[in-house]
């Protein structure tokens, strides 16, 4: 919580992508309680006005595909027309698809692990088809990309900001059943360290977050249960977190109080590596 007196984005245009749901939303929340004049960007614009009315007066929701780079370029012009130069952004707007028969595979390795048997290949690449590899790559990357171009246009010309990106744990360990996923988010990682990096002396930060297992609509609807309980079987202090303890991250680092923290990948993941 903030200490007495003016909150910690107080009057502060917070831009939050993928606002609609999850830690998105959480984040969202988040920034309106510490005084943040909250834009909510997502793909479903029923859920993003819904958000920005949870934010409270100030907050709003806008229609938008970050995978489009002429979407991205039209909110974010709306948005400053209503509330002002972007000063915050949160990148959080993602995709998850669940092929089945993968995880089929996965769980079956793990039973002849489990019985001393060899472990095959779980041909998640080599059935990988280009619509998911595409569709997953441009909503994580291109979107990240995009969203944060439009962000640092106006932040390196007035000389301040700071951005906080949203990648996970697949994306600096990789991921045997999603290699879409993990390479979608290995590119924000990267990202995140060069841009922050090249914008350092216009006085802008750059951090990302590599999550966990988070319990969101996308990860539920991602796993299958039975791989979900292996999963978080292996997580030294137990279960799913919530969105709200990322969101809560997001905060810390888009604050005056991470002032000497860039380039940095945080990963809040209950202890599964450190």
């Amino acid at each position: 919580m903030a200490s007495e007196g003016r909150r910690r984005f107080e009057d502060k245009v917070c831009v939050v992508t993928g606002g609609g749901s999850g830690i998105g939303a959480a984040t969202a929340r988040a920034l309106a309680q510490e005084g943040g004049r909250v834009a909510v960007l997502e793909l479903d614009e029923d859920a993003a006005r819904r958000v920005a009315e949870e934010c409270g007066e100030g907050a709003r929701g806008y229609a938008c595909d970050v995978s489009d780079s002429g979407a991205v370029g039209t909110a974010f012009a709306d948005l400053a027309g209503d509330l002002g130069p972007v000063e915050v952004l949160v990148n959080s707007a993602g995709v998850a698809f669940r092929r089945q028969e993968v995880q089929e595979r996965v769980l079956a390795n793990f039973e002849r692990a489990v019985s001393g048997g060899a472990r095959e290949s779980v041909r998640a690449t080599s059935t990988l088809d280009d619509e998911t590899w595409d569709r997953t790559i441009r909503v994580h990357l291109y979107g990240t990309f995009y969203c944060c171009r439009e962000a640092l246009r106006v932040m390196e010309e007035r000389e301040r900001g700071v951005i906080c990106n949203l990648s996970s744990v697949y994306g600096v360990w990789g991921a045997e059943a999603v290699p879409e996923y993990g390479a979608a988010k290995g590119g924000v990682t990267s990202l995140t360290k060069g841009m922050a990096q090249e914008v350092a002396g216009a006085g802008i930060r750059v951090n990302a977050i590599a999550p966990g297992y988070v319990e969101t609509p996308m990860t539920a609807q991602g796993f299958d249960e039975r791989i979900a309980k292996l999963l978080l079987a292996q997580v030294p202090l137990g279960g799913f977190t919530t969105p709200e303890t990322i969101a809560a991250l997001a905060l810390h680092l888009c604050s005056d109080e991470a002032s000497y923290t860039t380039g940095q990948v945080v990963s809040p993941n209950g202890g599964i590596y450190t």
